[in-house]
């Protein structure tokens, strides 16, 4: 029995994962591609995904969501990427 990590057996790893893996990571360089060719650039330390924002804020990831729905975060504080499967970035400042 071969073990990856603590509590990762091999063993239960699906025989197609490293092709699904190989896959992602193909589709992801390719998103990456396509957001610098039509000259789309975000500057990593402007903006945070929800999850980062929450855990830099103490604050949950639900709330931000919330935020967000409510107008608390203003519409141009947040950003959807579509090439990322639309997942929203939010600059990076305190709203609360």
């Amino acid at each position: 029995m071969t073990t990856l990590k603590k509590g990762i057996d091999k063993a239960n790893i699906p025989p197609d994962f490293d092709h699904d893996l190989v896959n992602f990571r193909q589709q992801s360089d390719q998103a990456i591609e396509l957001s610098r060719a039509t000259g789309m650039t975000v500057d990593l330390t402007e903006w945070l995904t929800i999850k980062r924002y929450g855990e830099r804020y103490g604050v949950s990831q639900q709330v931000v969501v919330n935020w967000i729905n409510r107008g608390v975060v203003p519409a141009d504080c947040v950003l959807t990427l579509p090439e990322f499967n639309d997942m929203r970035l939010v600059k990076n400042q305190p709203y609360r």
